[in-house]
């Protein structure tokens, strides 16, 4: 038969060294499982909140005697690898880009391996605290790529608990941190001075990325000029040249209009 009892704990006085018996915080559930073995397990400081628990817990065994399993519970056991690999396979299907399915999945496997989580079930808001604080006090990062890591860990969290995998989102009362107190990198625009420096440099600079330093130094003017990023900019074609109906472009001379017809053609 299903129990409540507070499990006994003996503390010893750091400078005494003297034993003292009490009992643990946590009430505590022992219940025989599907198999008849004698199960213990901690549940929660709240009497009436470890009774529920742990009815829950007799609830689910009688379902499986009788047959019924929670799917549910079947993928709580599950290594937690299968679940990634299906979250990223979950992510390609909403049409992300490859970077930005590597970089989620990445940031995944980092609190998994950090964590040591061998399932879902494992997951914790206290394991994802530490680790975030260890990217900042360890690894030197910054709040805002700490939140980054934070927003990742809970979109897999929340596809979990979308796709039934888990019951309960352990991670609800995590909150990002504010930005304004760690800002190292603000983004600013830069000035004339600096915008020039860069295009010399580039220019004059090794090849890279499989440009050469005039090539590179004319998508950085590109990019300045009408604000394309670096996705667009590598979509850009002849065709995007059509400087009759679309005006905005005829801000290039033509010699930067030339160039970049000739490396849209090596490409």
């Amino acid at each position: 038969m299903a129990n409540l009892y507070k499990k006994p704990v003996v503390k010893i006085d750091p400078k005494t060294g003297k034993k003292t018996k009490t009992e643990s915080k946590k009430w505590w559930g022992q219940y025989r499982d599907v198999h008849g073995t004698l199960k213990r397990v901690p549940l929660a400081c709240n009497k009436n909140v470890a009774q529920q628990m742990l009815a829950e817990i007799v609830a689910r065994v009688e379902r499986e005697k009788a047959g019924i399993v929670d799917p549910t519970v079947v993928a709580m056991k599950q290594p937690i690898s299968q679940h990634i690999a299906d979250f990223e396979k979950h992510q390609k299907s909403k049409n992300n880009t490859p970077l930005y399915v590597k970089a989620s999945v990445k940031m995944v496997k980092r609190f998994v391996d950090h964590c040591r989580w061998r399932n879902v079930a494992q997951i914790k808001a206290e394991d994802v605290e530490d680790f975030l604080l260890h990217l900042r006090e360890k690894e030197g990062l910054s709040i805002e790529t700490s939140n980054h890591y934070l927003r990742g860990i809970k979109t897999f969290v929340h596809w979990l608990l979308k796709v039934r995998r888990i019951n309960l989102n352990p991670l609800i009362g995590i909150k990002t941190l504010n930005t304004r107190t760690d800002r190292r990198h603000d983004r600013r625009a830069l000035s004339a001075t600096e915008f020039a420096r860069l295009i010399d440099a580039a220019e004059s600079g090794p090849p890279a990325g499989g440009l050469i330093g005039p090539d590179r130094a004319m998508l950085y003017m590109l990019a300045v000029y009408t604000g394309f990023r670096k996705g667009e900019l590598g979509s850009l074609t002849l065709r995007s040249f059509q400087l009759e109906k679309k005006p905005y472009l005829s801000i290039f001379s033509k010699l930067l209009w030339h160039r970049m017809c000739e490396i849209v053609i090596l490409r």
